[in-house]
């Protein structure tokens, strides 16, 4: 295996989804039920409009609604919108790649709160296979490392500041979120601190009490998260003037649409970064503590009792010889520069790993292949229909 395959197959193992959005045609008759909080202009349903709008909610999560769901009368469509893994896990910090398996456990949760008036028993069947269902909408989360000495707020900020410098519409809340075309109707990007974000909000996710909740809490504080987002219009594009399905959304292909992405936005340049323990070890006794005290930030005239002379000559010796201009204001890291290329390599990109898929108090996983066997007993389906095949086989 070449290093372009090996790269493809790491972020293959890293892909997850996050909101997605589905439209399933040939729904007659569907009205939302009244337990879904239905919506209009008014306090009162919007009388033949042919619209009927609603939301679930999640019982493992206080972000409110999880999914969006709406029909439209006059085409028979069925339209939801919103994160499996929250509706599932009630939380969104890691999440499955598996679109086929994403999009079937979304229209269950649908089905649940109420049945779709479906005629024909192959549909679910079709669902299963990730057939019959147009993605209108994905976004794809990667946990990013963050180089050694370098905090996530930096490698946001860098991040922006060369998406600037590529003439990219680029929106930025400093060390904390960055887009690029954020109102894109066809894609987008963003890089973010999700620790932040989770702290920020309005409704605080409580970790369930599992042994792998701290590895999913330093995971979520010692990586940059970083969101694709594939709107109708770019994905219509890709599949060349097709809607996708969800069987068409393997994880290579997915993987293929984000390493596109990266190359389209040509993010390029450099980032600093604090010296590590080790590296100011390198530093003689004597100037070491005027570094460690100027990396902190501390005003170094007062530390040098504004004995102006001593002051000039560390500084002298600690330019000379490491580079470092204390003189300066605290720049919030020493210079040590980074590439922004080498960062974005597809080694960096992280997998959920194994305890925590394993763990199902935090990770959401259907047994596609159960499903389908179940639903062939149940259905009396007993020809070579009722082998469960790989749906992303011919994709």
């Amino acid at each position: 295996m070449n290093t372009a395959d090996k790269n493809l197959q790491h972020l293959m193992d890293c892909i997850m989804i996050d909101t997605m959005g589905l439209r399933v045609p040939n729904v007659p008759n569907a009205k939302l039920s009244r337990t879904f909080s239905q919506i209009s202009d008014g306090d009162d349903i919007a009388a033949n409009t042919g619209w009927a709008k609603g939301s679930l909610k999640s019982e493992s999560s206080k972000k409110g609604q999880s999914l969006r769901v709406s029909t439209v009368k006059s085409k028979s469509q069925l339209l939801v919108e919103g994160s499996n893994a929250i509706h599932y896990q009630g939380h969104n910090i890691v999440s499955s790649g598996d679109a086929v398996m994403t999009a079937y456990s979304m229209l269950d949760a649908v089905r649940q709160t109420y049945p779709l008036q479906l005629k024909d028993k192959m549909r679910p069947w079709e669902f299963m296979r990730g057939e019959g269902i147009e993605v209108t909408r994905i976004d794809t989360p990667f946990m990013l490392k963050t180089p050694a000495g370098a905090s996530v707020g930096a490698v946001v900020n860098a991040l922006a500041l060369a998406g600037i410098r590529s003439g990219l519409v680029t929106t930025l809340f400093p060390r904390e979120t960055v887009y690029f075309d954020q109102h894109s109707q066809l894609q987008s990007l963003k890089a973010y601190d999700k620790a932040a974000e989770m702290m920020q909000a309005k409704h605080k996710f409580e970790f369930p009490p599992s042994e792998n909740a701290t590895t999913l809490q330093l995971l979520t504080r010692n990586a940059v998260r970083l969101e694709a987002v594939y709107r109708l219009k770019s994905l219509t594009r890709h599949f060349e003037g097709k809607i996708p399905l969800p069987s068409m959304l393997s994880p290579k292909v997915l993987a293929q649409m984000l390493m596109e992405l990266l190359q389209k936005y040509n993010l390029r340049g450099t980032l600093r970064s604090c010296l590590a323990k080790s590296e100011l070890q390198k530093i003689r006794p004597v100037y070491r503590t005027t570094v460690a005290l100027w990396q902190r930030g501390e005003e170094m005239t007062s530390f040098f009792g504004n004995d102006e002379g001593l002051f000039k000559s560390h500084r002298r010796i600690i330019k000379a010889e490491y580079g470092i201009d204390i003189l300066l204001p605290h720049p919030g890291a020493i210079d040590v520069p980074i590439e922004l290329g080498d960062v974005l390599r597809a080694e960096n990109f992280v997998p959920v790993p194994a305890e925590i898929r394993a763990d199902q108090s935090l990770f959401y996983a259907r047994d596609m292949q159960a499903e389908w066997r179940n639903y062939c007993r149940q259905h009396s389906i007993t020809s070579v229909s009722s082998v469960y095949l790989n749906p992303y086989k011919l994709y």
